[in-house]
């Protein structure tokens, strides 16, 4: 432990010195090294040496610091980039379902502010291959949008894709 504090420069007073009876009273421990803290300083295993009850301890730790893994995505759902980009008059968005037959789908494009702008796609399509969905920079009434980015939306089967493209006028 005071190696330990002494390299790192964090230190947790209590073990290096124990209550006022010392580490072996107030732990029933002889020895500091015998101690794994946690990053919170809360003791997550004390005892005699026992080479695999430390690294048990010390990686039951990291593993709890560890980010969750992130979902899967299923790898024939995507959203490829819509082209041109920047657009005008229009913009064709591909994108591909996998083969595992028939998906709910929802394309949409978005204003920056996650308001929809229009949607180009809705229902159940059948899986399998690359698709193609044409935007011609106006709203669902038809009414022609000013020049900005856009998000183009892709939910396909419980996973949602987002892309940017840039209208310009």
């Amino acid at each position: 432990m005071n190696i330990f504090a002494t390299n790192s420069g964090v230190s947790y007073p209590i073990l290096m010195f124990g209550g006022a009876n010392g580490i072996l009273t107030d732990y029933n421990c002889p020895y500091d090294y015998l101690f794994v803290i946690g990053g919170d300083g809360i003791i997550l295993w004390r005892g005699n040496y026992d080479d695999a009850a430390i690294r048990a301890a010390i990686d039951d730790g990291l593993a709890a610091l560890a980010s969750p893994a992130p979902p899967a995505v299923l790898a024939g759902h995507r959203l490829l980039p819509g082209y041109p980009n920047p657009f005008n008059p229009v913009v064709r968005i591909p994108y591909e379902l996998d083969g595992a037959g028939p998906v709910s789908v929802r394309l949409e494009v978005l204003d920056l502010r996650g308001r929809r702008v229009r949607t180009l796609v809705a229902g159940i399509e059948s899986g399998g291959g690359i698709r193609e969905a044409v935007w011609d920079g106006a709203d669902e009434a038809g009414v022609r949008q000013p020049s900005g980015t856009y998000l183009v939306n892709l939910a396909a089967g419980g996973v949602t894709f987002q892309r940017t493209v840039t209208l310009v006028k």
